[in-house]
């Protein structure tokens, strides 16, 4: 459908301003995934909730954490329970206060010329402690002016910011992004 929009604005210099199809173009590249991006936030938003991770009855959200997965990170296990795995699409689980163990892996999606999927080989194991009726995620970064250099961090809704986890130098790591 988007083809042809595209193909039905050629030689239409109202909308690209004589510059072709190249600027239309370019402006599906940069809105496409902003728009993916979006529509998936609204469905995680309505569809998605935490999945219960602890023994027992249901609690209320006052007595559990959450945690959520972030950008560029998948979680591999919680406690060393392989079921509870999950990238930033799906990843939300209700776990009880107290220190956790996460095994995650650093996963960078990129888009423009190379589309795809950079996956970190091996896991890297981080603990934090979640308080009761907070929601916590977890995110990993690539330095801008180290590249390859990347920052598992939580945001702790406890302290109001960004908690560095660890540093991680990846060898191989494509650099930029």
């Amino acid at each position: 459908m988007l083809r042809r929009l595209l193909e039905g604005l050629r030689g239409r210099r109202s909308l690209n301003y004589g510059y072709g199809l190249g600027g239309c173009r370019m402006l599906a590249y940069v809105l496409m995934p902003i728009v993916v991006l979006s529509l998936a936030g609204c469905a995680a938003g309505t569809l998605g909730s935490a999945v219960k991770a602890y023994p027992g009855a249901e609690r209320p959200a006052s007595e559990v954490s959450i945690i959520q997965c972030g950008f560029s990170l998948a979680i591999a296990a919680i406690d060393e329970n392989k079921s509870l795995s999950g990238d930033s699409t799906a990843c939300s689980y209700s776990l009880l206060p107290g220190r956790h163990v996460f095994r995650v892996s650093i996963a960078k999606k990129e888009f423009g010329l190379y589309p795809g999927t950079y996956r970190q080989q091996g896991d890297q194991v981080v603990e934090y402690d979640l308080v009761a009726g907070k929601t916590y995620s977890l995110h990993a970064f690539e330095d801008e002016k180290s590249p390859g250099l990347w920052r598992i961090n939580m945001i702790d809704p406890v302290v109001d910011r960004f908690v560095t986890l660890k540093e991680v130098r990846l060898v191989g790591a494509k650099a930029g992004g």
